[in-house]
């Protein structure tokens, strides 16, 4: 059981059922639509019999469908309907795409919006110019936490008890991996520490360099992340530190100060 299981097994008010349901919805991915429950009980750590109940409780209701020959199981619209209702009542497509489509206007690179989804980050909204496209991502991709300057952006802004948590869970899900990325994890904290944003050069990809930041929404809740991605060439070190960081950094408080007035205190 990991610290925030451990935490959530005490708080009286959390519903443990609730939660594993939610992860079941979470484990599918753009690139595999259907799903056995072996491979979602691999995916999510939970037992199989007890994937067996929510999938059958979520066809149930219409947000899982169940493909027999194959046996597996995909989403339904139902899902897409939540997610819409989610993205047009938090305001964030009328609010951040401006603002990143016209920060992809100042170089060949992608501009991503995600938000964390277990260990992983998940795009929730791109913007680029045709001939920016590095990596055949779109929106719904999950990329890893500790190699992309999104996923240390999210590390580093969070409380240094929080990051502590979830670099131990990074840490049992590939041992080889985060030992590998730590010494780059911990300076990608430093300097968002020290200039307000992570960044990733050749740490995912070797030609891919990237810089990210957060954006804080609500108070308490996970932020927003914002991140520029490019080939080596064009995103050098001199042009991030001179124009791409600054931008990145602007846009993002664009985006901030626009997305907080939905949510007064």
């Amino acid at each position: 059981m990991s610290e925030d299981e451990q935490g959530q097994a005490t708080d009286r008010q959390f519903v443990t059922s609730l939660a594993r349901g939610l992860r079941i919805i979470a484990a599918f991915r753009p690139d595999e639509r259907a799903l056995s429950n072996q491979e979602l009980a691999a995916r999510t750590g939970l037992p199989r019999p007890t994937v067996s109940r929510f999938t059958h409780t979520l066809r149930k209701l219409n947000y899982l469908a169940y493909h027999e020959r194959a046996g597996r199981y995909s989403l339904t619209p139902r899902v897409i309907e939540l997610g819409h209702a989610a993205h047009v009542s938090t305001g964030i497509r009328d609010i951040a795409r401006p603002a990143m489509e016209a920060l992809s206007e100042i170089g060949a690179f992608s501009v991503a919006l995600g938000v964390p989804s277990g260990l992983e980050i998940r795009y929730i909204e791109l913007a680029r110019r045709p001939e920016a496209i590095v990596l055949n991502l779109e929106v719904g991709a999950l990329v890893p936490m500790l190699q992309t300057a999104i996923g240390r952006a999210y590390l580093a802004g969070l409380s240094q008890e929080r990051r502590a948590e979830i670099l131990s869970d990074l840490a049992r899900a590939d041992p080889a991996l985060f030992a590998a990325q730590e010494e780059a994890v911990n300076a990608a904290v430093a300097g968002f520490e020290a200039r307000g944003y992570a960044a990733s050069m050749g740490g995912w990809w070797p030609e891919l360099h990237a810089v990210a930041t957060t954006i804080s929404v609500v108070d308490g809740a996970d932020p927003l992340l914002l991140s520029v991605s490019g080939l080596s060439s064009v995103m050098t070190a001199e042009r991030i530190r001179e124009e791409y960081a600054p931008a990145l950094m602007n846009s993002a408080q664009i985006i901030q100060s626009r997305m907080r007035r939905l949510y007064p205190d």
